[in-house]
């Protein structure tokens, strides 16, 4: 592994996208160390769907977020392990994400790694409209679509670029803000604002949104919680990443949104050629979207394979407990009853 996070090793199968290679991710508590993610290894396919399937607590949410390095620390602490990641953009360099420093890691996030937060209510900004919100992964990560958007690309290296893109990125001074104010600049600025108010349009139609151009100008609580978990898929895909992390995106949901919200997730996943890592406890979801599913317990991996194969002929105990507890093929008014940490 070179000192940048790199790594060209053989061993990287060209049909992957990721692999996570025993992560180890704890929390200091005050009862000692708890063991989050305990030696956790999985891969993902390249344009497949891979499910990562547990009850409440065994780490699935602590796995995607140590993807992004997104994991609070302290008290979190990453233990040991890789998460070795292919970026198509960089003609398809093998990164450990969890060697990357906070810029490097900042340049895929957003971009070739998004991720689709389990509460958009939260996630969501509710001091900004849906446009600013939107606007900000293109202001961040898509700078020369904004400008070729606005046939500007003509004087994106020059004097004026500079200034546009300073003033896109929010990173204006009093020299900066007199010198928008100054006509051809003014001109151009208006432009770069139309192009990105496009692009904004865009990618809420993409989400099947309707009226989108009204849906933007919005401000998250004027919006149902379908609308609002959309607008966050729109966040995540407006840069076509490579890897898309969806955090149980549909867990406050009724189940009539739930459906078109996964439709929706395997629509996009199927048009952009993107792979996609989808966490959820519930089985049911997880067997119709999925191609691979990983099951976790307790902090480790304890059973992978094909979705048909998990769910017609489980191997471990506790996948076996999982799905009769889930489908309740138990008599009713009885409950199915999992071991625990005994279910080994």
């Amino acid at each position: 592994m070179d000192q940048d996070g790199t790594s060209n090793s053989n061993s990287f199968s060209n049909r992957l996208i990721a692999s996570v290679e025993d992560l180890k991710v704890y929390f200091h508590s005050k009862k000692g160390l708890l063991h989050s993610v305990d030696g956790v290894s999985f891969d993902i396919v390249d344009g497949e769907i891979m499910g990562l399937v547990g009850e409440t607590g065994c780490g699935k949410s602590v796995t995607a977020r140590s993807f992004m390095q997104l994991v609070q620390t302290p008290p979190g602490v990453i233990a040991g392990g890789k998460i070795r990641f292919k970026s198509k953009k960089t003609g398809n360099q093998i990164v450990d994400l969890l060697s990357l420093t906070e810029n490097q890691i900042r340049e895929l996030r957003g971009e070739r790694i998004a991720m689709i937060f389990q509460d958009p209510g939260k996630a969501l900004n509710p001091g900004l409209t849906i446009r600013a919100q939107i606007a900000e992964v293109f202001q961040e990560h898509r700078e020369n679509d904004v400008f070729e958007k606005a046939k500007l690309s003509h004087v994106l290296k020059g004097f004026i670029g500079v200034v546009l893109k300073k003033y896109m990125r929010q990173e204006t001074n009093l020299f900066i803000r007199l010198l928008l104010f100054f006509p051809p600049i003014r001109s151009y600025k208006k432009k770069l604002d139309k192009a990105i108010d496009k692009l904004v349009t865009e990618a809420l139609a993409e989400t099947q949104i309707p009226n989108p151009e009204k849906v933007m100008e919005r401000y998250p609580h004027e919006l149902s919680g379908g609308m609002k978990q959309r607008v966050m898929i729109a966040q995540a895909i407006a840069c076509n990443p490579d890897l898309l992390i969806a955090d149980e995106p549909t867990t406050a949901l009724d189940v009539i949104v739930q459906a078109r919200i996964l439709d929706l997730i395997k629509e996009l996943q199927k048009r952009h050629k993107t792979s996609v890592l989808y966490i959820s406890h519930d089985l049911s979801l997880v067997r119709k979207i999925c191609d691979r599913v990983a099951v976790m317990f307790a902090g480790k991996i304890v059973e992978t394979g094909n979705s048909d194969d998990i769910f017609k002929n489980p191997k471990h105990p506790y996948t076996k407990g999982l799905i009769r507890a889930s489908f309740m093929t138990h008599e009713r008014g009885k409950l199915e009853e999992i071991d625990g940490i005994n279910a080994t």
